[in-house]
């Protein structure tokens, strides 16, 4: 069933694709048929790269989610649990308001085909409306006569795609907002060392300011304090796991994230295009839905990316209050400020950080490609 179900949505996927060429092809020099061609065909294309990566990443996938629910047992303190529930809910929070999206979406187009049928019982002219289609495409066969076939074929497409994408797009985000809640875990036992560190630390100037009294009430505080370097250790252990996390994370999606990326701006450079051809078309509902999925996309991939990165440099900067730890402790200390002076970053094919800066580039890059195609235009 793993190697078949992927293998029947690929199919379906690429069908719907052949049809999209063929239309192109037998529409070749329509400028704005090759648009809308090209507009649901990188939607396709995006839906199948997503399933083909996850297939490819499989064992990642599963040493990804084996680690999650290791994370679970070794963060095992109360804050660190909170932290973890909380980021887990901000995910599935997330992933409600993406589903009331996708499903809206996706009835509007489904029921595109119903809309001249409903309009010729409401409002009846002396002709029947034509027929209704998801998309515009090319089966080559008697359209009318297999219409509930192409509906349905059309109806698979799309629910497919949705499917796919809100699968693996909320997966995505729970994954990233589980490191994001190690690191925070890791940054908050930081400061409750530092923060017992700076109680000695006062206790010892009161010392030497004549409060004698307080010698033994230090000395105790200051044994239970040597055990800043074994919270230092834990730190340093549950540090590493969450980079390991981090990296599996990333290695998973590089690949994939780059073509997404690339996709991602040639469909918003070309959309732009029908939005001026169809600007006082009814069309144009539909392409505003696109548009805004399109976006929300392109924000679902950076932000994730930003998010990591503010978390995991964090960790850095509760490190960076050396003076507080023991001597013994500094020389642990260095490793985890080593390791952490980088931030963790999704990165897209190796080259590109995911964040908002990123975002706000390819934005303006396809802003930039749509004037130029409305100029060859």
């Amino acid at each position: 069933m793993k190697i078949l179900i992927p293998c029947l949505m690929t199919i379906v996927l690429y069908s719907a694709i052949v049809t999209q060429v063929l239309l192109i092809y037998d529409t070749w020099g329509d400028l704005d048929i090759a648009v809308e061609c090209t507009i649901t065909i990188i939607v396709v294309l995006v839906s199948n790269i997503k399933l083909i990566n996850i297939v490819i990443n499989n064992d990642k996938f599963r040493r990804l989610l084996q680690l999650m629910n290791k994370h679970w047992e070794l963060f095992n303190s109360e804050f660190e649990r909170h932290i973890l529930r909380y980021n887990a809910g901000i995910g599935q929070k997330v992933a409600n308001y993406f589903a009331v999206y996708l499903n809206a979406t996706l009835i509007f187009h489904l029921l595109t085909p119903f809309m001249p049928k409903i309009l010729d019982i409401v409002i009846p002219l002396n002709e029947s409306r034509p027929l209704a289609y998801v998309y515009r495409a090319e089966h080559r066969v008697d359209k009318e006569k297999y219409y509930y076939p192409i509906v349905f074929h059309s109806y698979m497409t799309c629910i497919i795609v949705v499917v796919i994408i809100f699968t693996v797009d909320t997966t995505y985000l729970k994954c990233v907002l589980h490191a994001c809640s190690l690191f925070t875990a890791i940054s908050q036992r930081l400061e409750n060392i530092t923060g017992e560190a700076d109680t000695i630390l006062d206790d010892y100037e009161k010392i030497h300011s004549g409060m004698h009294y307080h010698l033994e009430m230090f000395m105790e505080k200051n044994s239970s304090a040597g055990n800043d370097y074994s919270e230092l250790m834990t730190c340093l252990k549950k540090h590493q796991l969450a980079l390991e996390h981090a990296q599996t994370l990333d290695s998973m999606f590089t690949q994939a994230t780059l073509i997404l990326l690339s996709l991602n701006m040639v469909v918003l450079s070309v959309i732009g295009i029908q939005f001026v051809n169809n600007l006082t078309q009814g069309e144009i509902i539909k392409y505003v839905f696109v548009t805004y999925g399109v976006f929300i996309h392109l924000i679902y991939m950076c932000i994730p990316g930003q998010l990591l990165i503010d978390r995991s440099r964090e960790v850095f900067d509760k490190a960076s209050a050396w003076y507080t730890f023991s001597i013994k402790s500094r020389k642990l200390l260095r490793v985890l400020l080593y390791r952490s002076l980088a931030p963790c970053t999704l990165t897209a094919g190796k080259m590109f950080v995911m964040s908002m800066t990123t975002c706000s580039s390819v934005m303006r890059t396809a802003m930039s490609y749509f004037t130029a195609f409305l100029s060859i235009r």
